[in-house]
Parts: C-alpha cells; sequence; structure tokens
C-alpha cells in the first residue's frame, strides 16, 4: 500500500512539474525593454503568442479617434486576431525615459500615406515589466 502510495506521489510531482514546464513564460525576469519589443511584435508583426502576460490588468490604452478608453481584454482580444498579419511600413521605436520602476516609449509606424505613433508606459510590477497604458495618434 505504501508502494503504491508513493509511487501516485511521484506520479503527481512529476506531472506538476512537466505542466508548468510546458506553460508560457510569464515574463517576470524580462526587463522593461524586452517588454517593449514583444509589444511591437505584436502589433506590427502579429506576433501575439505572449500578449496575456504583457499589460497591467488596468491597461489604459487610447486612440485619438475619439474611440475613448480600451480595456486589457479589448486590445488582447484585437491583438490575437490580427494574429500573422504584418503592415506594409517602416516600424522604429525608442525609449524616451527609464527608472527603475517606469519607462515611457515611443513607436513609430509611417505608412505611405499617413504615420501611427504609440506613446507606451511601462511599469515595474510584482509580475515584472508591463505596459500600463498606450496612447495611439495617426497624423
Amino acid at each position: 500500500m505504501k508502494v503504491i502510495i508513493s509511487t501516485l506521489f511521484f506520479v503527481g510531482i512529476i506531472s506538476s512539474i512537466a505542466n508548468a514546464a510546458s506553460k508560457p513564460s510569464t515574463m517576470r525576469s524580462w526587463k522593461a525593454a524586452k517588454v517593449l519589443d514583444a509589444y511591437v511584435k505584436s502589433v506590427t508583426a502579429g506576433e501575439s503568442q505572449l500578449v496575456e502576460h504583457l499589460f497591467t490588468d488596468d491597461l489604459e490604452y487610447y486612440v485619438n479617434d475619439g474611440a475613448g478608453r480600451h480595456s486589457k481584454k479589448e486590445v488582447i482580444k484585437f491583438l490575437k486576431s490580427m494574429k500573422g498579419h504584418t503592415y506594409d511600413c517602416e516600424t522604429a521605436y525608442s525609449v524616451l525615459d527609464e527608472t527603475t520602476t517606469n519607462c515611457l516609449a515611443k513607436m513609430t509606424m509611417r505608412f505611405q500615406t499617413f504615420t501611427r505613433t504609440d506613446y507606451i508606459y511601462l511599469s515595474s510590477t510584482d509580475a515584472g515589466w508591463k505596459v500600463c497604458k498606450i496612447l495611439v495618434g495617426n497624423s
């Protein structure tokens, strides 16, 4: 009986370890620049596999079209719907300012007829760096 219980316990531990290894990283150890890069790739190249982990729960996403604030759920749904889609534009981004707790970055997407500019605010949280606010403008 002790052998059966020990075996089931051992199998449970191995199963838990295998299951944990197969789950995506929460990006806890990522620096702000790497989270920023993942956001840029999700927007410009449709790389949506990690979007659930990029944003704080209280994400604020604003577009200058007057549509108001978009929630984390809405942003993730949109980015996942764009999986594999790439834009025909020149993209550049840079960190404008960074401290140990906050980061401000700018991403520019230059299309033939207009330019989209995202101002991206990141915050250092207990779960690692996360995007907390995005302001999108077109010119």
